[in-house]
């Protein structure tokens, strides 16, 4: 599991710098017009998972349950189930893409021909293969085969932007994107497919079909399919909601900066859902204590991690877009950015209470905070859109991020984790002087950006400063023993250099 968090980690670093090197040549290339409907396109096309009904986030926890108890038949005609059911969502994806998508273009101003027609349908055949990628990685993180599946992702988040900078190098155009972006996808699904063949061989016959199994993933985790649900709602359709209120050349100011913010939650995507099978293992052992703790150095481990990230793009982010794609990103994109980037930051911390409350057994109440977020943040953006467009919606979306994961973090530990001797609060301290000495990076280093290789080493260099930082005031000396062993042992390398800090940080024994 620790390597497959690595090259999941690696996968992320791959995908962002891979866009830092694509995103503005596409933006030039295509201009802020033709990339606004670029974006549109590909969120029109995965609209379609609505009608996943929670399929996607269930098998993880059948698979798992079937590979973990011997149950070779029925692990593979779930499988089986899930990827013709897949096929018929992605072909749902196309026939949605073709009947909705012209109305919401021609809404934004955009001029509907066979050309876009023939663009929506390429962005959901494509869509259509990530559902499959999606289910062949979870097949084999079910069989405990989580490097595997780190290296594939990790191929896949370099694949990616080399084949999209090679083909706007020859002048590609938007439907020539979208084949590429088909063909990648295409390619990475062979290679999970290549490897998860050994998973699927068995001398008995099995069903390649079985309603029953859906039936029994349906009826489990109802809250928190509705929860995922009101997620993908906020979280796709917000570009959607930026062209109906102002124009495709207003979602690339959006899109742009929103896809620099998700960054800052890669970490906390990933330990949450490392971290709900371990809450919910503790939860029905009755080991609340350990529960308490546990959380609690996560939670640690979050906020330092999350706070390196996101504290110079607040601090920086003006420069850094314009150094990245110009001057007019820079005005329209920082708002933007400022808010999404909070709201991402808390989300990213949040999560992890999140996954304790459904860990144990309280999926409701996170349901019904999103579902309450969910209604202001439309809200928000009803009311503020005429007039702000697409900064409403940022504010809306990232009021719904920052609302959503401290309501979780209040209610997991009024709920669920109940109070001991030993205290284990929230880094308030800690995390207040993380930001207050980036930010003092921040005005000595702003100076001297004059371009975007200036730029990215400002961000590198005040992230390292509050990495530096954090671990100190942030992390306690447990963590800061642990962090270092796994250092040590991810990288043998280090190992030697390492164990003389390592003793350092190690708490007394007493």
């Amino acid at each position: 599991m620790k390597r497959g968090l690595l090259w999941s980690v690696m996968a992320t670093f791959g995908g962002a710098v891979g866009s830092v090197f694509v995103t503005p040549l596409l933006v030039t290339r295509l201009g802020p017009s033709e990339f606004g409907v670029y974006v549109v396109v590909l969120t029109l096309a995965s609209c379609a998972a609505f009608f996943d009904f929670g399929f996607t986030w269930a098998a993880g926890r059948y698979l798992t349950d079937d590979a973990a108890t011997g149950r070779r038949t029925d692990l593979i005609g779930r499988f089986f189930t899930l990827v013709h059911f897949f096929i018929g969502v992605g072909l749902l994806s196309v026939a949605a893409a073709l009947i909705v998508g012209p109305s919401i273009l021609r809404r934004a101003g955009v001029a509907v021909d066979t050309s876009i027609l023939v663009s929506l349908a390429l962005a959901a055949a494509s869509f259509a293969l990530t559902l499959q990628i999606g289910l062949q990685g979870t097949l084999l993180r079910s069989c405990q085969q989580f490097e595997a599946v780190g290296r594939m992702n990790t191929i896949a988040s370099l694949l990616l932007p080399l084949t999209t900078y090679l083909a706007l190098q020859t002048s590609a155009r938007l439907n020539v994107l979208l084949v590429v972006n088909l063909v990648v996808n295409g390619v990475v699904l062979s290679l999970f497919v290549a490897r998860s063949r050994r998973e699927l061989n068995t001398p008995d016959p099995v069903v390649r079909w079985a309603p029953r199994y859906l039936t029994e993933m349906a009826v489990f985790g109802g809250w928190a399919t509705a929860t995922r649900a009101c997620g993908l709602m906020i979280l796709q359709l917000d570009r959607i909601a930026v062209a109906v209120l102002g124009s495709v050349t207003g979602v690339t100011y959006y899109a742009v900066p929103a896809s620099v913010a998700s960054r800052v939650n890669s970490i906390g995507s990933t330990a949450a859902g490392l971290f709900f099978t371990r809450a919910s293992a503790l939860h029905a052992a009755g080991a609340s204590m350990a529960l308490r703790q546990q959380h609690a150095a996560a939670t640690r481990l979050l906020v330092w991690v999350t706070a390196a990230a996101a504290t110079p793009l607040v601090m920086l982010g003006h420069e850094f877009l314009r150094a990245w794609v110009g001057s007019e990103m820079a005005v329209q994109g920082m708002p933007i950015l400022v808010a999404l980037v909070i709201g991402y930051a808390v989300m990213a911390v949040g999560s992890l209470d999140s996954v304790t409350l459904e860990g144990c057994g309280r999926p409701d109440l996170t349901g019904l905070s999103v579902l309450a977020w969910s209604a202001v943040a439309c809200l928000v953006v009803l009311s503020l859109g005429p007039t702000l467009g697409a900064r409403a919606v940022a504010y809306a979306v990232g009021g719904w991020l920052a609302g959503v994961g401290l309501t979780s973090m209040v209610l997991t530990r009024a709920v669920v984790l109940e109070r001991g001797e030993e205290r284990l609060g929230f880094p308030v301290v800690g995390l207040g002087l993380v930001v207050a000495t980036t930010a003092l990076a921040a005005q000595l280093v702003r100076p001297m950006i004059d371009g975007l290789v200036a730029a990215l080493a400002g961000l590198g260099g005040t992230g390292c400063i509050a990495l530096v930082v954090g671990f100190v005031v942030v992390l306690t000396g447990r963590d800061r023993a642990v962090v270092m062993d796994e250092i040590a042992d991810l990288v043998p390398a280090f190992r030697g250099g390492l164990a003389a800090a390592r003793d350092w940080s190690r708490p007394t024994e007493r």
